[in-house]
């Protein structure tokens, strides 16, 4: 490469650079509401909307030992391992169900029966997977408190 060249080369860069600085920040992304994340059915209609899929490491710094509650209920995945739950007239209760992560998917024992889900983000509400259909989500939405 000749010199000349080079030091076009350097020129074009060093502008293109100081062009990229003198843009306007990307605005914040748009506060969503409950009402939108429910009405939302499925995995990539979620991520289309904004959604990020938590890693293990992800959701036990931002969920873990957190308070959540839903429409009449409260939860707490608590750093002991168990996990509570209770409706807000009283009518049921989950006291110290375990809980677990394997891979990066949150596990419960519902029943007798251990149920790992993968766990999504999205502001401060979060959706998990149906225990049944990973494309599918949970018909519940919980706010991170």
């Amino acid at each position: 490469m000749s010199l000349r060249r080079a030091f076009s080369h350097l020129c074009t860069v060093a502008l293109l650079a100081t062009a990229s600085y003198a843009l306007p920040p990307l605005p914040a992304a748009a506060e969503v509401s409950a009402k939108q994340v429910d009405a939302v059915e499925t995995v990539k209609d979620l991520l289309a909307l904004g959604a990020n899929k938590l890693s293990a490491a992800e959701f036990k710094a931002r969920v873990v030992g957190k308070k959540m509650s839903g429409p009449g209920w409260t939860w707490s995945i608590d750093t002991d391992g168990t996990t509570s739950s209770a409706s807000a007239d009283g009518s049921w209760k989950e006291d110290k169900a375990p809980w677990k992560m394997k891979g990066d998917k949150y596990c419960a024992t519902l029943n007798g029966a251990v149920k790992c889900r993968d766990v999504y983000i999205l502001g401060k509400y979060l959706r998990m997977s149906d225990k049944d259909n990973a494309k599918k989500l949970s018909p519940w939405t919980v706010k991170l408190k």
